[in-house]
């Protein structure tokens, strides 16, 4: 009798040869001649064609069966597309009329392109297309007279899997069985269910099979029977006892490591037996590879299982990063090979010698995925290559396989799921090409895995790691790809901070990046090295982090290292977007995608820069001359912050005042009231206090400004001095010395600065605004470290901040908080390539000051309205826009500038002139020569 892995191979071949049928009558007694030989059934012997019956209640009362098998089974066909309700509907007729002993009790219906099954006492049918036949074969187990006592109606793994596999894990853990043992025990029980539905033991649900009927309803010897099992997947079928109970010797040899380790038996209750069956309901076969690892890692993380819904749109931006640093160029190089054996066996040749590393693997998204891709590449070639051809050992042609990836993971138990769900891929990958190809195999034993090391990234030797010593001649490409942890360079361990200060040993202000600034320049490091020692390996990065790499201060001392001293080129970059959905509960997180590799691999690189008009709009790709740290297209310049202008004769900036004060010198509303109600003679000392919000959106706050105030006026103002007390406590109670020196002042802010009249910048301001909104003050009012001030600032001053150019600067090399803007003035102001304002005709800087002046004389005519709502880019009045419009060419016109500049254009200029007002080594670097590069299309 055949086994049931046979039976799927005769249903792929059977599916592929049917492929494209259509006409009911000049095909269908040889579709199910071929049908039934599937099962190894010869028709002749057991149905006929063409049966004959009478007594039909509609027409002429007369019809013919297609095929009949009496007592068993009956088969009804249909041309493609035609309406398979009708079909059933008319051989549930033909049973009714048909002696009892010749019923069927199972009927089949078909158009070629979909099978229906019903039977018929129960009345409830299952249809899939026939291309799914090799997943459906033991639904058809009455033909060969078997019966599955377990049929099962599978739904999709989805989030309700893992919450029940994650309710499964709280139970146990509740229960005492916690730690290693439990994740070990949830990594088999995910493998044991993907297996059970995706053929990789002969009979499909043999899991389900043995818990159902070997395990008693009181749960009591579940765990016993899973730990006989464990240990019999991992005992090769001839070292096993001769007299092993038959529902554990129908389990095949896995091998792989998987169930190796002994660990303690696990008691389940009832509840936990029946989860466990009930989770084997589902269909573990239909889960994508690009969420296996999510999926997993959520059983055992509550707060991540609450935002599963997260996980099941990441592969579109995995292929973000995979896209330009490898996958693109290997579809055009499959296109390429089409028509040409010799190119095709290149291609063939080629895939297996690449290699995969993610040093921040987690549960493995971004090697599935990549797997998965190269896979279908690898199919798909092969059906080309082999047509014609007569295949008989599928496995022998797929050489794309799971030892080719490398990753590097902190935890523990997302390191195990990593390597298992590679495992899982690989037999989904199988299954498909089984299917393409016409030839079932399973996988089985384990002889390969994906090397996957539970370890720190950052204390592992990543060559070592990827065996390149005793690989490389071997290899032709190595690619390093992932998404490494983030933590702001303020919340970052004293072990990361070191860690981080180790990768840029020596580098200026290395204490201000990011954690994640160090898998960049280690992996930075990593291929300058191998393209040394291994000049033949082509190397290449691609990582997803928060967008701060690429901003303000964390610039200089990460990309001018990893361009210079390690020797790199960016050669594609996706600027900032959002990485996960709108999932409730998700934190916007803001990404950049940044691929870099050795200069001299780069040379012929075309530049691909991905940029996007919203964090959530789909990327729209720009061909660039060369890509700057700051995701830009332009010359190779990094912007370091200066302390004062770098154009003399340009006023200084400064921090608002820090009230330092734990709120005591300030007021709402209400409190001043109050306290103008005790005190009236405080009103002197009492100035509206604006932060960014307040100054932006309308709103005011008040303060004691107590700078000129009098001893004696002070001391007939008891409720003030309360205040002042209160801040005095407040200041000596900090851990921070430099608080506490301010505790000799207590009347005061930290800072005083109040000029006559000065302009206000929020320091933080929304991405919408297409302007940073910039106002002029007096000394009537009081703005804290929110806002800076320029002192004195002229109309000139104003129209140079408020107009796009300066705009363009401040979102080019400023931070940004999410994705908002920041304002610095050591980045935003200070290094802004000012005009030479000595060097301007009095007509140029009359220009300038009108155009400015028509700013504000348009905001002046919607006193009503906020500067928030005024910028708000769907609320903002005609006039303004248009006056900002003027401000803007005039602006430019300075700058030598035509109309319609693109920013692209704005900001090569603004960067070519930064660097000829700050020359330093680094800045005067040329990008790099290399070949034009073809069009894109």
């Amino acid at each position: 009798m055949l086994t049931w892995n046979e039976i799927r191979t005769r249903a792929a071949q059977f599916a592929e040869r049917w492929q494209g049928a259509t006409k009911e009558n000049a095909e269908s007694q040889t579709f199910w001649n071929e049908f039934l030989a599937v099962y190894g059934i010869d028709r002749r012997r057991v149905a006929a064609f063409e049966r004959k019956v009478k007594g039909l209640e509609k027409g002429s009362g007369r019809g013919r069966i297609d095929l009949l098998w009496p007592g068993l089974f009956m088969a009804e066909h249909k041309s493609k597309g035609r309406d398979l309700d009708d079909a059933t509907r008319q051989a549930i007729d033909y049973v009714q009329v048909l002696e009892q002993h010749e019923r069927p009790q199972w009927v089949a219906v078909s158009d070629f392109g979909q099978i229906r099954l019903q039977e018929v006492a129960a009345g409830e049918a299952f249809q899939f297309p026939l291309e799914d036949l090799p997943r459906h074969v033991e639904r058809f187990a009455f033909l060969i007279g078997k019966q599955l006592r377990h049929q099962r109606e599978a739904d999709p793994v989805n989030v309700k899997a893992a919450q029940q596999m994650g309710n499964l894990h709280n139970l146990l853990e509740d229960s005492g069985y916690t730690g290693h043992a439990l994740e070990v025990l949830l990594v088999r029980l995910l493998f044991l269910l993907f297996g059970d539905d995706t053929g990789l033991w002969d009979e499909r649900g043999l899991f389900y099979d043995l818990l159902a009927d070997h395990t008693r309803s009181d749960g009591e010897d579940t765990g016993a029977l899973l730990a006989r099992l464990f240990q019999t997947l991992d005992t090769p079928r001839g070292a096993r006892q001769a007299n092993l109970p038959a529902h554990l010797g129908a389990f095949p040899y896995v091998n792989g490591e998987l169930f190796r380790e002994r660990i303690d038996l696990a008691d389940f209750s009832p509840k936990m037996r029946q989860m466990l069956l009930d989770a084997c309901t589902l269909d573990w076969g239909a889960v994508s590879p690009a969420i296996f690892g999510s999926m997993f890692q959520a059983v055992m993380d509550e707060t991540e299982r609450r935002n599963l819904g997260a996980h099941y749109t990441s592969e579109a931006n995995i292929l973000k990063a995979l896209g330009p640093l490898f996958l693109d160029e290997l579809h055009a190089q499959r296109e390429a090979a089409r028509g040409s054996k010799v190119k095709l066996a290149q291609f063939l040749d080629l895939l297996p010698r690449l290699r995969f590393l993610d040093p921040a693997c987690g549960s493995g998204n971004f090697l599935l995925l990549t797997f998965r891709e190269l896979r279908r590449l690898e199919l798909d070639a092969l059906l080309e290559y082999l047509k014609g051809q007569n295949i008989f050992d599928v496995k022998s042609h797929l050489r794309v396989n799971v030892g080719q990836f490398y990753g590097i993971e902190y935890d523990e138990f997302p390191a195990q799921i990593a390597r298992v769900a590679m495992w899982l891929a690989e037999h989904q990958a199988n299954i498909e090409a089984s299917r393409t190809l016409g030839q079932n195999f399973v996988n089985l034993p384990l002889t390969q895995a994906a090397h996957i090391k539970h370890g720190d990234a950052l204390e592992t030797n990543w060559a070592e790691h990827l065996e390149l010593a005793q690989d490389a001649a071997s290899l032709n490409r190595l690619y390093i790809v992932g998404n490494p942890p983030f933590v702001g360079g303020k919340k970052m361990t004293p072990t990361q901070r070191v860690q981080v200060i180790g990768e840029f040993a020596g580098a200026k202000d290395s204490g201000v990046l990011d954690y994640v600034a160090a898998w960049y320049g280690r992996a930075a490091k990593v291929m300058q090295a191998v393209s040394r020692e291994y000049p033949h390996l082509k190397t290449a990065a691609a990582l997803v982090s928060t967008n701060s790499i690429t901003q303000g201060e964390q610039v200089a001392p990460l990309w001018g290292n990893i361009l210079n001293n390690y020797g790199q080129t960016i050669t594609s970059a996706h600027r900032t977007f959002k990485w996960s959905n709108d999932a409730p509960g998700q934190a916007a997180v803001h990404c950049v995608i940044v691929q870099f590799q050795p200069t001299e691999q780069a040379e012929e690189k075309s530049r691909r820069l991905f940029t996007y008009s919203s964090p959530t709009a789909a990327p729209l790709e720009v061909q660039a001359t060369n890509i700057t740290p700051y995701l830009t297209d332009g010359p190779a310049v990094i912007v370091r912050k200066a302390g004062t202008p770098l154009r003399a004769g340009v006023p200084p900036i400064h921090f608002g005042n820090m009230p330092l004060d734990g709120g005591n010198l300030l007021l709402t509303e209400g409190e001043r009231a109050e306290l103008l109600a005790k005190e009236p003679a405080a009103g002197k000392f009492i100035k509206p206090l604006l932060d960014a919000q307040d100054y932006l959106n309308g709103g005011m706050r008040y303060c004691l400004w107590l700078v000129d105030a009098q001893p004696a006026e002070l001391a007939a103002l008891p409720e003030v001095r309360k205040r002042i007390e209160a801040t005095k406590q407040w200041r000596l109670k900090s851990v921070a010395p430099s608080t506490r020196k301010f505790a000799e002042t207590p009347a005061l802010f930290r800072d005083r600065r109040l000029p006559g009249n000065y302009l206000a910048v929020p320091k933080v301001s929304s991405e919408r605004r297409e302007y940073i909104p910039v106002g002029f003050l007096d000394s009537g009012t009081v703005i804290n470290d929110l806002l800076f001030m320029v002192p004195d600032a002229d109309l000139y001053t104003f129209g140079l901040i408020q107009s796009r150019l300066h705009m363009d600067w401040m979102r080019t090399v400023s931070g940004r908080m999410k994705s908002d803007y920041r304002y610095s003035k050591d980045l935003s102001y200070n290094t802004f390539p000012w005009p030479d304002r000595g060097a301007l005709k009095p007509a140029q800087v009359k220009a300038i000051e009108a155009a400015a002046q028509a700013v504000l004389d348009a905001r002046q005519r919607y006193p009503g309205s906020t500067l928030a709502q005024m910028y708000d880019p769907n609320l903002m009045p005609a006039d303004l826009r248009s006056a900002h419009n003027a401000l803007d060419r005039a602006v430019e016109g300075l700058y030598g500038l035509k109309a319609g500049s693109t920013e692209a254009q704005r900001l090569t200029l603004l960067l070519s002139r930064y660097q000829e007002l700050n020359p330093t080594l680094e800045s005067q670097g040329k990008a790099p020569r290399r070949k034009k590069p073809t069009p894109r299309a």
